[in-house]
């Protein structure tokens, strides 16, 4: 008798879980219906974005460029410098001896 009383109640359980699931996905559906799925989202982000950039006279290719030639240079700069305290320790170590 107590499996079976265990049983229901692990069955019962499952059924509120599932339940549960149901409600979430139903939510999300809703946020999907209501703002579209995540890429047209970002391609309308990024088409007014742009808009507003020319309208700021701003030429976005060449802020994206400069902001990655400034991103590697500052990553091999960064890269060099345990490099070179390496090299001149080396250097510094044959001269000692």
């Amino acid at each position: 008798m107590e499996i079976d009383v265990r049983i229901t109640e692990t069955l019962v359980s499952i059924n509120d879980v599932t339940l549960k699931i149901k409600k979430e996905l139903e939510i999300i559906e809703g946020f999907v219906k209501e703002n579209g799925h995540l890429h047209t989202v970002v391609g309308t982000a990024n088409e007014i974005l742009s808009k507003k950039a020319q309208e700021m006279g701003l030429n976005v290719a060449d802020i994206i460029n400069e902001s990655e030639h400034k991103s590697r240079s500052e990553f091999e700069a960064n890269l060099l410098d345990p490099m070179t305290s390496t090299i001149v320790t080396e250097k510094l170590e044959l001269m000692n001896n």
